[in-house]
């Protein structure tokens, strides 16, 4: 498998199969609490790795990031689709759309060096590696706005707060409606700032371990806007890697009405989720 050429052998071993993953104490960590949602019933038995390593020992990869150009454009207006689910007074304020004609792309540069695994831990999300590890350019997946960029690695073990176990962050509100969640940048892109527009396939910085990390590699996580900052459903709802095969086969497939779906049946989970 393509992640088995990632330099350590420890981080070959990351997207061999799940089992794998608690042995070589390399997947992510940007939550590891319960969802406060409903999850799906395939998570069980997911594997978890930095649940058994203390936060205190986590391994960090000394990152040696490639330069990453400016954005280089103006924000745009930004039209919000209209509501696909239940018309309640959470999910009016949460927008998710049907499918639009935005393209979808692997959020990363090269796409043929990277590879993830079909589960992650105790809720849906997926960390993808890539061959050569720290610096890899991480791109936008989709058209879309800008939602929240964080540049300062706030994560602390000894403190070990959920909200910043991604470290260095970019969350983007698709074209389609849908939010995606990138973290443990090494970089953020020069000029990348909230509520600017930006395209599929454009920089957001480069692959790294910050936060709750033992390997440099990227947290991605689907799911619908929130109104109020969360952690529990921006970290990711429901289960990336089928999109990802997709898009990697150059097949448009959008998680617009999985997510609608998921929100109908969740109608209060960001209000939940934002306390």
């Amino acid at each position: 498998m393509v992640a088995a050429a990632l330099h350590p052998l420890r981080r070959g071993f990351c997207a061999l199969a799940p089992f794998l993953l608690a042995a070589a104490g390399c997947a992510d960590s940007t939550g590891e609490q319960p969802l406060v949602v409903s999850e799906p019933a395939t998570t069980a038995g997911s594997a978890q790795a930095d649940s058994t390593i203390p936060p205190s020992t986590v391994a960090r990869t000394t990152a040696a990031p490639t330069t990453v150009e400016p954005i280089g454009f103006q924000p745009e207006p930004f039209e919000r689709s209209a509501v696909a689910t239940a018309a309640t007074a959470e999910t009016a304020a949460t927008r998710v759309s049907v499918p639009t004609t935005t393209p979808y792309v692997v959020p990363i540069a090269q796409p043929d060096l990277a590879g993830w695994n079909p589960t992650h831990s105790t809720y849906p999300a997926t960390d993808i590696f890539v061959v050569g590890g720290c610096g890899a350019t991480i791109v936008s997946p989709v058209n879309g706005e800008v939602l929240e960029v964080r540049t300062i690695d706030a994560w602390s073990p000894e403190v070990d707060d959920p909200a910043t176990r991604g470290g260095r962050s970019v969350a983007i509100r698709g074209d389609d409606g849908v939010r995606y969640y990138l973290a443990h940048f090494a970089t953020i892109a020069e000029g990348l700032g909230v509520g600017q527009r930006i395209l599929a396939g454009l920089p957001l910085g480069t692959v790294g371990d910050t936060g709750r990390a033992s390997a440099c590699h990227v947290h991605f996580g689907i799911s619908p806007p929130c109104p109020r900052p969360e952690w529990s459903v921006r970290r990711g709802v429901v289960w990336p890697h089928p999109y990802l095969d997709a898009w990697k086969a150059g097949r448009p497939l959008s998680p617009a009405a999985e997510i609608a779906d998921w929100l109908a049946s969740n109608p209060t989970a960001c209000a939940v989720a934002a306390g």
